[in-house]
């Protein structure tokens, strides 16, 4: 019993000098070290044109999405979605998250579902608001000379289909008044 009591208080000794050995100096603990940034959480993804106005809007498609985090001097300290479309051609979108709408909003009097020529029961589409759009030199954008406002993205909510429809509204967001639907690009991932 004697023994094992010595060989237990021996073994918490050698725990406690490994753990002070171990222990980061002052000066290492006040300043934390990163070696690289942390990995994206969804990466890029590429999709092919499937109809003529995605092959001469943008040809094969990069999307990415990213979260952005706040400023230091940002009250509300919420981060944001934010949505790159990087065309082949050189047809570059950002946009942050604005949410997320019902297919039966309507823009010019045509509901998105039609506009995007989805199922019925498909239950949401997504909304960004455009912060940038950079055209090719000579080229349109993603509304043709007119900058979007808003880009409408749908993807299918079963797993396994990989479809991507993207629509560029110009004035103001789908279901307002003034908004104006562009031309419908349709994609299939690859």
């Amino acid at each position: 019993m004697k023994l094992r009591f010595a060989c237990v208080a021996l073994v918490l000794a050698l725990a406690a000098c490994q753990q002070e050995a171990s222990a980061p100096s002052a000066a290492e603990a006040e300043a934390p070290q990163l070696d690289a940034p942390a990995p994206a959480s969804e990466p890029s993804r590429v999709f092919g044109p499937q109809n003529d106005a995605a092959r001469n809007t943008t040809g094969p498609l990069v999307v990415a999405m990213t979260l952005r985090l706040p400023s230091a001097d940002d009250a509300s300290g919420e981060t944001t979605e934010v949505l790159a479309l990087r065309g082949q051609n050189g047809l570059l979108i950002e946009a942050v998250i604005s949410g997320a709408v019902s297919p039966a909003t309507q823009v010019q009097g045509q509901t998105l579902r039609a506009l995007l020529d989805i199922a019925v029961e498909e239950p949401r589409t997504l909304v960004y608001r455009v912060t940038r759009q950079t055209r090719p030199e000579g080229g349109a954008g993603l509304c043709g000379a007119e900058e979007p406002a808003f880009v409408v993205l749908w993807e299918p909510a079963a797993p396994g289909e990989p479809l991507l429809k993207v629509l560029g509204v110009a004035g103001a967001a789908p279901g307002a008044a003034d908004a104006r639907a562009c031309t419908m690009l349709d994609y299939r991932r690859q």
